[in-house]
Parts: C-alpha cells; sequence; structure tokens
C-alpha cells in the first residue's frame, strides 16, 4: 500500500454516551439521523464495550492499544506509564498528519501529533445560565476546527491525514443550546429503569468508587420525592437533546467529507468512551459494568472498501488502535486489541468474540449469553443472562444451579487477566542474562498483545455454546 492508497482516517469520539441516543441501536426515542445513516452506510457493532468505563482509563486503552493494567491509568487522576507507543507514533511513521482536536485526557500527549487544538479541563458550568447560538456552542467549534484542518491539509496536497476529533459532549454539565434543550420536552422517554434496593445490591467495589457506602438508604430515599423524579426527568431531556445536537454537528463533518470528495477515501470510527446510568438503578455516574455504562455505540465506515448496512457484534475499544493501524498499512504487536478493518473489508465477519474490560481492582467479561464481574479483592463477583435478565438484577454468581457456567468464566476471565503483557517492556528489558532468559528471548518476541484476546474469545464462544439454552 503506497501512500496514495493509505485512506484517510477520521476518529470521532464523544463523552459518556449511551447506546440509546442512536435509532440504529434500537431506540425508539432518539433522534439521531447522521449517525444512523452513517451506520447504514458502514459496519455497526451493537455490543461494543469500552475497556475501562471511566474516562482517562479509557482514552489511555484508546492511545496505546493496551488494557489499563498494562499502561497503568485505572482510574482518573492517574497518569498512565510513560514510554509505551501510541497508534499515531506509527502512523507518524507511514506518513500521515496527525491532527488532534478536543478533549485529550489521556495523559502525556504523544510528539507525533502534528497539529494539536486541546481543549484542557471540562466544559463550564458557568456557561448554563447563558443562551447561546448553535455555532457558538464549544462542540460546534471543535467540529469547525477539525474540519478548518482537514481542509488545511487538502489545500496543502498533505496525507493522508488523521484527525481525533474529541468531544466533550454529553458528559455534564447538560448544555444543549437553543432549541435543542427543549427538543425532548414533549418526546416520551421510557421510564428509569430504577427498583427499590438497587444501590443496595450494587457490588462492594462499585459503592466505594461512587461514594454510596454507608448512604445506600439514605440515597434512596432521596429518589422518591416529587422534586427529585422532577430534576431526574428533566437531566433525562437535557441528556438527549444533547446527543441530538452532538448527531448534528458530526452530520456537518460527514458533509464536509462529502462535499469535498474526502469520504471515498477516508475512513470514520464514531464511538464513546463510556455510558453513563442516568438514574437507570437508582444513580447518574459510570464506574461500573452495567450495559448503560459499559456497552457504548460504535460505527466504522469506509464507503467501497467497509460494507454498508453491516451489524456486528462485539468490539473493544482497545480494537481502535489495531483497526486504525491496520487501515493505515501498518501494525504493532504489542496492542491488546484485534484488527476488525482487515476481515470486513475482505467481507469476513469481526474476529472479536466477547468484550472484556477492567475498572480499578475487577475485570469483567461479557458473551453473547453471559456477564461476568469479578472484584479481586472481594473475591466474589456477579453473574447475569443477558439473554434473559436486560435490566441485570438477577445476580447468579452463588446460585448453585449456576456454578458451572461461572466457574468456566471465571477461569477464561482471570486467565486472560494474569496473561497480558507488557510487551513493549519486555522486548526494550532483555538484555544478556543466562541460558533460560536466552532460550526464552525467541519466544517471548513472537508474541503478540492480540493473542491472549483471540483465546479468550474462543474460550467465551465455547462457554455460549455449551450453555446455550
Amino acid at each position: 500500500m503506497n501512500k496514495k492508497e493509505k485512506p484517510n482516517i477520521v476518529l470521532i469520539t464523544t463523552d459518556t454516551q449511551r447506546c440509546d441516543t442512536l435509532r440504529c441501536m434500537g431506540s425508539t426515542f432518539a433522534i439521531s439521523p447522521h449517525l444512523d445513516r452513517l451506520a447504514s452506510e458502514g459496519v455497526l457493532f451493537d455490543n461494543a464495550h469500552t475497556a475501562s468505563p471511566v474516562c482517562s482509563p479509557a482514552r489511555s486503552s484508546l492511545m496505546t492499544g493496551l488494557h489499563t493494567p498494562i499502561h497503568g491509568c485505572i482510574e482518573n487522576g492517574i497518569d498512565r506509564k510513560s514510554g509505551h507507543s501510541t497508534f499515531p507514533d506509527l502512523l507518524k511513521e507511514q506518513g500521515y498528519v496527525n491532527i488532534m482536536v478536543g478533549k485529550t485526557h489521556f495523559g502525556e500527549q504523544p510528539a507525533s501529533f502534528d497539529i494539536v487544538r486541546e481543549v484542557k479541563g471540562e466544559k463550564s458550568a458557568g456557561l448554563l445560565d447563558d443562551a447561546i447560538p448553535d455555532h457558538l456552542h464549544l462542540d460546534a467549534y471543535l467540529i469547525d476546527t477539525a474540519i478548518e484542518e482537514m481542509e488545511a491539509c487538502r489545500q496543502a496536497g498533505e496525507g493522508p491525514f488523521f484527525t481525533f476529533c474529541s468531544l466533550l459532549s454529553p458528559h455534564s454539565p447538560l448544555d444543549p443550546p437553543g432549541d435543542w434543550a427543549t427538543l425532548f420536552d414533549s418526546i416520551p422517554l421510557p421510564p428509569i429503569d430504577y427498583k427499590r434496593g438497587d444501590l443496595e445490591n450494587l457490588p462492594l467495589h462499585t459503592r466505594r468508587l461512587l461514594g454510596f457506602i454507608g448512604k445506600e438508604t439514605e440515597l434512596e430515599a432521596s429518589l422518591d420525592t416529587p422534586e427529585a423524579l422532577q430534576e431526574m426527568e428533566q437531566k433525562r431531556r437535557l441528556y438527549y437533546g444533547m446527543t441530538a445536537f452532538i448527531d448534528a454537528q458530526i452530520g456537518r463533518l460527514l458533509d464536509y467529507l462529502d462535499q469535498t470528495g474526502l469520504r471515498e477515501n477516508t475512513l470514520i470510527i464514531f464511538t464513546s468512551d463510556h455510558g453513563t446510568q442516568l438514574f437507570d438503578h437508582g444513580f447518574d455516574d459510570k464506574h461500573n459494568y452495567l450495559d448503560a455504562t459499559w456497552r457504548v455505540p460504535f460505527i466504522m465506515s469506509l464507503p467501497g472498501t467497509l460494507p454498508s448496512g453491516k451489524v456486528c457484534d462485539f468490539a473493544v475499544w482497545t480494537d481502535i488502535a489495531a483497526t486504525i493501524l491496520a487501515a493505515a498499512g501498518t501494525y504493532s504487536r504489542y496492542v491488546q486489541g484485534l484488527d476488525l478493518f482487515t476481515p470486513l473489508m475482505q467481507g469476513l465477519n469481526s474476529p472479536r468474540r466477547c468484550a472484556v474490560g477492567t475498572l480499578y481492582k475487577s475485570a469483567a467479561i461479557a458473551t453473547r449469553r453471559w456477564k461476568l464481574e469479578y472484584y479481586f479483592e472481594e473475591q466474589t463477583g456477579m453473574l447475569y443472562d443477558r439473554l434473559n435478565d436486560f435490566s441485570e438484577r438477577n445476580n447468579l454468581y452463588n446460585d448453585p444451579q449456576y456454578d458451572r457456567v461461572k466457574q468456566e468464566l471465571l477461569l477464561a476471565l482471570l486467565t486472560w487477566r494474569a496473561d497480558l503483557t507488557d510487551l513493549q517492556l519486555m522486548e526494550e528489558s532483555q538484555q544478556g542474562g543466562g541460558p533460560v532468559a536466552q532460550r526464552i528471548k525467541p519466544y517471548s518476541l513472537a508474541k503478540s498483545g492480540m493473542e491472549v484476546e483471540m483465546r479468550l474469545g474462543m474460550k467465551a464462544e465455547a462457554i455460549d455454546l455449551l450453555f446455550d439454552a
């Protein structure tokens, strides 16, 4: 693949976007015509999951293609380890102009970004009191900026380019501009998925991260007041108004690519770093493995190269690095993700067979049928039947009837976790040593990060077949 044949690559991410914000993902009330069109012109992954359901860990996994135990950012406020290569580094070697626009929150900025238009910090809550027109909203500005930088590349005849357009919404504060703020006032929303006792039934690990320990009863009581219900409904309407506004802004970027002729040779990936509960299960936060938070939108499109209107199953955020590198004609054996691009380009299915992720001192696996969460310090977990318990309330972890499937899933998950290796560190630190070191060196250097993911996927598929109802 020579330089002229390499596609441009545009990665669009949002912050805190649930799957029910997209009609193409089955929502009956979402307003998302532009992302729906993108899905119809590309591939939709309806079981995509973030690598970690919290901002900085997920974004660090995105940039490095590594799971959180390897890159070290296991929670916001903890820097990822320095020295790991990032996928823009390898794109740079392939002749790409790397453009970063918007929110980073992945720690150290790779020097391989040629153009950086970064937004630091969070959106200002102070802006909520001021009505602003659409074009003055921060996320509209970021779309404008991404278009401006891509157009500069196009005019200069440079490229191919990689543009990372990282939007800040629908993360709070919920500040849809103008009419977007009232868009959902007359649109019926489904009831909040909450039952009394939901907070008390959350894992101790989750309640610790969320600051709920000892406050469960008090917090649940506060949800039952008319004032609380009114506030929750207002936040939900603003949230979906915000995602509709974001859809419109992404539509402007797609229109630019269409109108300039860039679209036919531009790989577009759209996704979000995590979702949020939005009061389902009684709270409005992330830091958990419930579907509303861990599962994320994920769309990929390159007309004429990737299939149109195809729906695939699993994807994980570590796959993004592997997928982008493959589209650019290169590869990193360090990356703990799977190349989704090449199989789909060849008319094959996605190689992902399950989702896997980590959160602070825990790990989780989701297969087509099951979800298992395991909490290392507490030495306990949660087991859900994904096909028959959509609300994830019937924890089967200690049910003797499901002991065998629990043990199989637990073995698969803990084997995966133990098998995660910092291959880059291993390669760079193997200097000298005795006869054992010399014997093991060729074996170690032949390994790749994708192997542990493939082994887990094969095991997950076997478990689903073994325990299929």
